[in-house]
């Protein structure tokens, strides 16, 4: 067995354990996975997506207050994953119609990330901490922002129902909001 099978077998142990039992272990695996991701992705590619599916089911911002570093590494973590599931979908690059940095900053716990739309290579990248310069602002609960950017919160809808808030001019957020629905459909059950 590989290196990379022994670690997608950890990960895939884990995410089977209950909810309080994930939000111990989780720490653990997310340092096992630093510098792993792409190979681990590309390997197993359902798995990061069912690393981020399980996150959902954590109370992110009781786990950001106590865990920073490692809501650090899972956001980079889900980008990482936003990124390659992006470079090899055509549809989302397409999507893509102007450069777009945003900021997303949870109301309620200290997590902060960021996303880039590059229009002409298209690509989706992003991380953990916010950009300098960002074309929109998204600022909520951390449970919200962390479905809105795992494809489970649709983002008009979340939007309309005042879920989060956001600065920033609205035809770059429905261009987002195009570009996230696409990935969104590339994650199981969405």
């Amino acid at each position: 067995m590989t290196d990379t099978e022994e670690l997608a077998d950890e990960v895939e142990r884990v995410l089977e354990l209950p909810t309080d039992e994930l939000t111990e272990e989780l720490p653990a695996v997310l340092d096992d996975l630093d510098g792993e991701v792409e190979l681990l992705a590309l390997e197993n590619p359902l798995l990061l997506s069912d690393v981020i599916d399980r996150v959902g089911d954590v109370d992110v911002a009781e786990f950001a207050t106590e865990n920073p570093e490692t809501v650090d590494q899972f956001q980079e973590l889900q980008w990482q994953g936003v990124e390659l599931l992006a470079q090899f979908s055509p549809d989302v690059q397409q999507s893509i119609d102007e450069d777009t940095t945003v900021n997303f900053e949870a109301t309620d716990a200290p997590m902060a990330s960021h996303l880039e739309l590059d229009a002409d290579a298209g690509t989706v990248s992003g991380g953990a901490g916010l950009a300098e310069t960002p074309d929109l602002e998204i600022r909520g609960p951390a449970n919200t922002l962390t479905a809105l950017t795992t494809g489970q919160l649709d983002p008009v809808s979340g939007y309309e129902d005042g879920q989060f808030e956001m600065d920033g001019s609205e035809a770059t957020g429905d261009q987002l909001a195009t570009t996230m629905g696409k990935l969104a459909e590339k994650l199981p059950d969405n």
